[in-house]
Formats: structure tokens, sequence, C-alpha cells
């Protein structure tokens, strides 16, 4: 007779896990990934950002999300001192690191981890040595998002990612939700991963939920909606620049940007409203108002607006970069532009607002493709045959002593 399955105690270590007033799409997959695990009878930790505002512990939906501050001076010393300043954001990773590394052995002691997932870059310390297996998830380092945008990359962000490629080649498995972002790391650290796989992010079941038709105004308004962290790569500036030329066409059309802070000293176009972080219940409903989603990012890895918004049935018209065309499917679920075309996102948007059937129909099959892609009852058996899989490699080959 064959005994049921170990319960395991997955630890993700991931600075943008959601809360009331932030969060990233990278923090989104830990959330809903965790939320489904804790379902199944697992215990899930997350180690994320340190908040002013959030508790140092948390309980969420079953989830024990932990915010530790990690303090380390040096690198602030070593930023101000002229010609050693290139080496503080390596330092600063080097010193979070031993914190975190300490960290995550007091909660082996309290409670044994089986896995620990990473975002990204990891840490060093845990990579030289380490009681437990662990896994590096590739989400996009500054690094690599500057170099595949275009922009300059100085020496101290090549230090520290030669410090993340270290902790990444040393992983046990290198997961990613675009191949896209597994073939540049790949390039970065000049080598194929021996173990890695591509499992795109899970899908919000709410937004599922939604109802398929909500209208948003009396007035009848087209909507085209923005949403992301504040950050250049992401494009808004792109958007900004093409909204004048849309509301040439179409002069009624209100964008909303979510997410995006602009600039003081820059006059919005007419036409444009922007609103802060809002909690994902009230942003997924914000996508059933809109009529088109835009995503005009610099460069991408698959982010996490475009999942929301086809399960919601929109069409987008977004960058032709990254994992997004893994996605979206050109001519058929939206459409794809070059990356910093305002001209070009500019005509796609006005095509699709005066297209409402073709609109609609990119809508439907957007929907009908995420919701296979993305299922997240697959998803978590994808990462959980992983997670078994590296518990049964380790202890066979067994575990090395921790740092002390």
């Amino acid at each position: 007779m064959n005994s049921a399955p170990r319960r395991l105690h997955i630890c993700y270590v991931e600075s943008g896990y959601p809360h009331p007033h932030g969060g990233g799409g990278a923090g989104t997959y830990v959330q809903l990934v965790g939320q489904e695990l804790v379902r199944r009878g697992h215990r899930v930790s997350v180690v994320a950002a340190w908040c002013s505002q959030c508790p140092h512990r948390i309980e969420e939906d079953g989830v024990t999300v932990y915010r530790p501050r990690f303090q380390g001076p040096l690198h602030w010393y070593l930023s101000k001192t002229p010609g050693l300043r290139i080496g503080a954001l390596a330092l600063r990773y080097l010193e979070n690191g031993l914190q975190l590394c300490r960290f995550l052995e007091n909660l082996h002691r309290i409670q044994p981890i089986d896995v620990v997932e990473f975002s990204e870059g990891g840490d060093f310390w845990h990579a030289l040595r380490s009681r437990f297996p662990y896994i590096a998830h590739l989400h996009g380092s500054r690094y690599t998002f500057l170099r595949q945008a275009g922009k300059p990359v100085g020496r101290s962000d090549w230090w520290h990612r030669c410090l993340e490629l270290f902790a990444i080649k040393r992983a046990q498995c290198v997961m990613s939700p675009s191949r896209a972002i597994l073939d540049v790391v790949q390039q970065e650290a000049g080598k194929s991963f021996r173990h890695a796989a591509v499992i795109p992010y899970p899908l919000d079941p709410r937004l599922l939920e939604c109802p398929s038709e909500t209208r948003k105004d009396k007035a009848g308004k087209k909507i085209v909606l923005f949403a992301a962290r504040n950050d250049p790569v992401k494009g808004a500036d792109v958007l900004l620049a093409a909204i004048p030329l849309v509301r040439q066409q179409i002069p009624d059309v209100e964008f909303r940007l979510f997410g995006y802070r602009p600039d003081r000293a820059r006059r919005l176009p007419d036409g444009v409203t922007c609103f802060p972080f809002v909690p994902k219940q009230e942003l997924l409903a914000q996508y059933h108002q809109a009529d088109l989603v835009i995503v005009p990012s610099r460069w991408d890895n698959s982010p996490n607006m475009v999942y929301e918004a086809m399960a919601a049935g929109k069409a987008i018209v977004a960058s032709h970069v990254g994992g997004i065309p893994e996605v979206v499917v050109d001519g058929e679920t939206g459409l794809l532009v070059p990356s910093g075309d305002s001209e070009a996102l500019a005509d796609a948007i006005v095509q699709l607002l005066l297209a409402n059937e073709v609109r609609t129909r990119m809508g439907r099959r957007g929907r009908d493709r995420i919701v296979q892609l993305a299922d997240l009852q697959r998803n978590v058996d994808q990462r959980l045959a992983i997670y078994r899989r590296l518990m049964d490699t380790s202890s066979r080959l067994g575990t090395p002593s921790p740092i002390r």
C-alpha cells in the first residue's frame, strides 16, 4: 500500500511579495502558488522585503510572510567613497545575503525547510554551503533589463550580476516563466543549465470569476489600461508619447495608468489619469472595465499584466520583446509592435479601438489561450514535481553543512 506524499515546507525568497501598498509580478506568482500549496496541506514561508508599514511576521491565507530588516552599513560607506563606490551594489548584495542566509538557517532550525526558491540572483552565501536544495527562479535582474533594453550598464551592475550568476549556476534547478529570459541568462552565464524548466506564471482564478461584460460608464467612452511598477523599462514614457497621437483620432478615449508615478515636472497628456497601487481585487475589476490593455515594455520577461488582461478577455497591444510573444499571439490575441516606437504603438491602439468585433474576438481567443497555458492546478503540479525531485536527489547525494 503506497503512503501519501510527504507534506513539504517550501520557502520562497521574493522581495516583491504583495502587500496593501506594493508588489510585483514575481510576488504575485509566489502568492498564488503559495496559497494553493497551503490548500494542498503544505507549509509555505515567504521572506519578503522589509516594509515600515507591515508587520515583521504575518499569516496571510495560511502563508507565513516574514519581512525582516536587513541592514549592512559597509556598502553605504563604500557608496560615499570616490573610486570605490562602483563596488557598493555588489557589497550590498553580499551584506544582505549574509543576513538572509542566517535568517534562513534560523528558520530551518524552527521548522526544517525542504526547498528554497530564490527569485533571480538568490544568495551568494547560500550558494556556497546550505542544508537544503534551492531553485533560482528567473524574473529579471537590473543588469539584464538594462542591457536588453539598450540602457547603459556600469561596472557596478556587472560586478553585482557576476555574484548573482554564481548563485544561479550553483542552483539545483533554474526555473523560468519564459524561454526568452532563460536563453538570455544562459548567455550571461556562458553555459546551458543542466536542470532548467520553463513554466509560465499561474493564472489568478479570481479573474475568471469576474463578469465577462462590465460597462464602464454611461457615456460609453473607450478605456485603455496600463498597470506596472514605476520602472522606466516598463515603457510608460512610450505610452505617454503615443497618447496625443491616439487622441487626435479618438478624442474622448480615456487612459488609466495604475502604479505609474509621473514626474512632477512633466505635464501629462489630456485624457490620462494616474492611480497609485491598488488592491488586487480592485485592479481585476479595472481590467474588466477596460476596452484595451497596453504593455509597452522596452524589454520584459513574462509580465503578469499580460496574463491578467487575457484572463479578463481583453485584447492587448504590447511590445515584441522578451517573453511577451510567447504569450501574446500577434494578430490573434492582440497586436505586437516594435519596442520604443510610440507611433507604431499609437497606430495599433487606434486600430483596435475602432474595430470592436476584432477586439472582442481577440479578447475571447486570449482568454481561451491563457486558461490553457497558465492553469493554476497544473502549474502547481509541475512545480511540486520539481520540488520533490530535488529533495530525492538531495537525500541520495547528501546535503552539505550549514554556514556557521
